[in-house]
């Protein structure tokens, strides 16, 4: 029987996280609606404000769960890990965000997304073709041809934004869509709940037991998750080291080396239990 893969989260520093930023610049925000954008000589020299929405308190809102077939989820999430702005998520976050697209249908020649106009949705290509289009003064310019595939309109879910360019079905065009509202309410009631489990993993470590509440939650949201296959080594004896683990899934087996130079057994971590904790405070070398 195949052992399950380890999954531990880890933090090698805290980071004081920043939940809103500003840009002056649309071109430097983490769009990227298209990326022939970036090179139009048309909008090269344009600025734009775009700044970060703020949501009221959606940690109990409900979304609907859009029901796909197994096919249609492995395409959304295909085109979706290619996405910088999707391409970081962890596997929860990942298929909430798939369970909450809905389809949209256009035909030959119709506006799926308007130049100028505010945006509210972000698109994933099911199949068709879309042209991209930006007005300048020169007049309509065809940028980009979406063949079968991609994915456009990611400012306006995390931006308040007009749209930097209009897209246009080329035949008939069937797409998965998500609005903004629900993607907030996804990455918050995801990173809410994730920052809660890691709190509560902390708080088990008694060298973290001086921390502030806010230090502690500081903490939590530095920890990344990382996924080790059965046998891979995590951290070997006398290397030094400036990561901190916690088991989230899986077991850890500890050994020492032996007065014959052989690996001994020590001890065997399962969920909730550390170990690293020490080399991250003091900087000690690996014992573990």
């Amino acid at each position: 029987q195949k052992t399950p893969p380890l999954s531990l989260v880890l933090a090698e520093s805290l980071s004081e996280s920043d939940s809103d930023e500003t840009f002056d610049d649309a071109s430097n925000a983490p769009d990227m609606d298209f990326e022939a954008r970036r090179n139009h000589p048309s909008l090269r020299n344009k600025r734009k404000s775009v700044c970060a929405e703020r949501l009221e308190d959606v940690s109990d809102m409900k979304l609907e769960v859009i029901k796909k077939s197994e096919e249609e989820a492995a395409r959304i999430r295909k085109i979706l890990e290619k996405n910088m702005l999707f391409n970081s998520l962890d596997d929860h976050q990942m298929k909430t965000i798939v369970d909450a697209m809905f389809v949209v249908e256009k035909v030959d020649s119709e506006v799926i997304i308007q130049q100028g106009e505010d945006g509210d949705n972000f698109y994933v290509i099911d199949s068709g073709h879309v042209d991209v289009y930006v007005d300048d003064e020169t007049g309509r310019n065809l940028v980009q041809t979406y063949d079968g595939e991609g994915a456009f309109g990611e400012l306006a879910i995390m931006y308040n934004s007009p749209r930097a360019a209009t897209c246009i079905a080329k035949g008939n065009v069937r797409l998965w869509a998500l609005d903004r509202l629900s993607y907030k309410v996804i990455l918050m009631q995801t990173s809410i709940a994730r920052r809660n489990a890691y709190r509560a993993f902390l708080e088990k470590v008694p060298s973290f037991l001086h921390l502030t509440e806010f230090e502690l939650l500081t903490f939590a949201d530095a920890l990344d998750e990382e996924v080790f296959e059965d046998g891979a080594v995590v951290c070997r004896e006398g290397e030094s080291g400036n990561k901190f683990y916690v088991v989230k899934e899986g077991v850890a087996v500890c050994t020492k080396a032996n007065s014959e130079g052989s690996d001994e057994e020590v001890a065997k971590l399962a969920s909730g239990a550390y170990f690293g904790e020490v080399r991250i405070v003091t900087g000690a070398v690996s014992l573990n």
